[in-house]
């Protein structure tokens, strides 16, 4: 097949570029005009650069082919920028794409547009959404739009969608702080250490979504998590093991991490309107997305799309921080 693969240089992109690559396909690899370009990983890819907030060539060089990899979105700044670089940038490309050769289009979103507030305790496919995302943060709102706004143009089209929604992508370069909340003299803090933290490597992510875009009539969402997934604690333990830099570990259970922002909740709320900004180590709907604890499924993209996560914790984090 075909592939065009958005947001290619990314941490996630180039991952996925190397395992389509493996698998036979042609690969149009997209980067931004700025973004510094890999080598090729194979004949089979083609780099191309363009900015999907706007219009140009690009459009031209995406057209025709067999299926799309849509991984390109923004993740830093305020709702505008957020928005022009996920919801803007997918309306953009879905305007350009040739319909008549598509087979398959496959979504990167993101495990945040979760409810998790509420649901139950187990999060697998049929779990619900994010009621209220704006009360939540920038990415998660523009993600559930970006979800809508594919699956739509993908349905009005008759082409088959496939929703991928990782957990915590980590490798070498993201390592998640070792799991850490922050750092503080001799120590870190580890919040919520008995959660289990929703890892997925990054290699048996790029391996998931190249297996979803193969299995075109599979459509859905699909949850990518490893099968091995560690609590906030054992997976602090592990970096520590492999040779990171990260410090003594202080454990603040969830009931106190909890109880805090729900306290800071109050006072905002009291005398500022609930109109403070506040960061997500003290932000109560931001604090049960990242440790609230939960149970997480992928039985499901096991199931549909034939994956398997080869990549196992220890393996990965010496691969992170070089020990042997």
């Amino acid at each position: 097949m075909k592939v065009l693969v958005t947001g290619a240089t990314g941490f996630l992109g180039r991952a996925v570029v190397r395992a389509l690559a493996e698998r036979g396909h042609e690969v149009v690899a997209m980067a931004r005009p700025a973004a510094s370009l890999p080598q090729p990983v194979s004949p089979n890819v083609n780099y191309i650069r363009g900015d999907l907030r706007q219009g140009g060539e690009w459009c031209k060089a995406v057209r025709g082919v067999d299926a799309v990899v849509h991984a390109a979105a923004s993740t830093g700044g305020g709702f505008p920028d957020q928005f022009a670089g996920t919801v803007v940038a997918t309306e953009n490309l879905l305007n350009c794409i040739d319909w008549e050769s598509l087979q398959r289009f496959v979504l990167i979103s993101s495990f945040s547009v979760y409810d998790y507030a509420g649901g139950g305790r187990a999060i697998d496919e049929k779990h619900p959404l994010e009621p209220d995302p704006s009360r939540r943060d920038a990415y998660t709102w523009t993600k559930m739009l970006q979800e809508d706004l594919a699956a739509s143009t993908c349905a009005e089209h008759g082409v088959s969608f496939a929703s991928i929604r990782p957990g915590a992508i980590y490798g070498p370069g993201k390592d998640w702080d070792s799991g850490a909340a922050m750092k503080t003299g001799k120590f870190e803090l580890v919040f919520s250490p008995l959660a289990k933290l929703r890892l997925t490597h990054v290699d048996n992510c790029a391996e998931a979504i190249a297996a979803a875009v193969e299995k075109v009539g599979v459509d859905g969402v699909f949850n990518i998590v490893d099968d091995e997934v560690p609590t906030h604690a054992g997976y602090h333990r592990a970096c520590r093991a492999a040779g990171s830099d990260a410090r003594r570990a202080l454990y603040v259970p969830w009931w106190f991490v909890a109880s805090m922002g729900l306290g800071v909740r109050l006072v905002n709320r009291l005398f500022f309107g609930g109109k403070a900004r506040l960061p997500e180590i003290l932000d109560y709907p931001r604090q049960k997305a990242r440790w609230r604890p939960f149970n997480y499924s992928n039985a499901k993209a096991k199931a549909e799309l034939g994956w398997e996560p080869r990549v196992r914790v220890a393996e990965a984090t010496r691969l992170m921080f070089g020990k042997r």
